[in-house]
């Protein structure tokens, strides 16, 4: 069985300015995505169906919604922190933004669902997003493990293809250290194969690397009792999913 542990950490070694990239767009649309799916308040249908998107197409980028999607992306109070795709990364992607209101989200590579926002006034467009990202072809994305996996579970995520381990040296810039419940299967990964190796308790998670099965049956090396202080301590794993 690969040691994903150390396939990242070999990744690391030998492309640390793509990794340390790579973090950062995961942070980047962690946040992002925390900040609309927590929001306040529940579309209904009928406010839904009145949504109109503005499109720009990565074969044929309309610029003026380019540049109108990067102002909406980066309206939000910590944009300072946020921003990581330039204009002209962004007219490579499928830009989808709700017209008059500073809020969408992008599909990059063709099926990759990333910059998902809402710097506007309405609420509770999470749902909204991810059923339209998914009807225009968004089929994949990537998390960091906690309040997000629970949530895109539901959303029809369930096939977890890939985990990448914390690696603190490489930490993104703009994490914010949260801590997140390991044993709990709404916020992570973890929690169904510790439940089944019966440990309820993080104080008697065992000190030593086992086999455990994270979500889709993809087998992985950890240390539970230190894999449990990590998260509590805000430093959950990368986590890749697919539909």
């Amino acid at each position: 069985m690969q040691n994903l542990f150390e396939s990242w950490r070999k990744y690391i070694v030998e492309s640390k300015a793509e990794v340390s990239d790579e973090l950062t767009e995961v942070a980047v649309n962690s946040m992002l995505a925390l900040s609309v799916f927590k929001d306040d308040g529940n579309l209904n249908e009928a406010e839904a169906g009145q949504l109109a998107y503005l499109v720009s197409k990565a074969d044929n980028p309309n610029l003026q919604i380019v540049n109108r999607f990067a102002e909406s992306l980066y309206a939000g109070k910590r944009s300072g922190f946020l921003s990581h795709y330039s204009s002209d990364e962004l007219s490579r992607m499928d830009l989808y933004l709700l017209d008059g209101h500073n809020a969408g989200f992008a599909i990059k590579d063709g099926d990759d669902i990333v910059s998902v926002h809402n710097n506007s006034e309405l609420r509770g467009l999470g749902n909204e997003f991810m059923r339209k990202a998914k009807e225009v072809g968004g089929a994949r994305l990537d998390h960091f493990d906690g309040f997000l996996s629970g949530l895109y579970r539901k959303h029809g995520f369930t096939n977890v293809y890939e985990i990448y381990q914390w690696d603190e040296q490489y930490k993104p810039a703009t994490w914010n250290y949260d801590p997140v419940d390991i044993l709990n299967p709404s916020t992570s990964v973890y929690a169904d194969a510790l439940d089944e190796m019966a440990y309820d308790d993080p104080a008697v998670l065992p000190n030593d690397k086992v086999e455990v099965e994270a979500e889709n049956e993809l087998e992985i090396v950890i240390n539970p009792n230190l894999k449990a202080r990590e998260y509590l301590y805000g430093r959950p794993d990368v986590i890749m999913r697919k539909l």
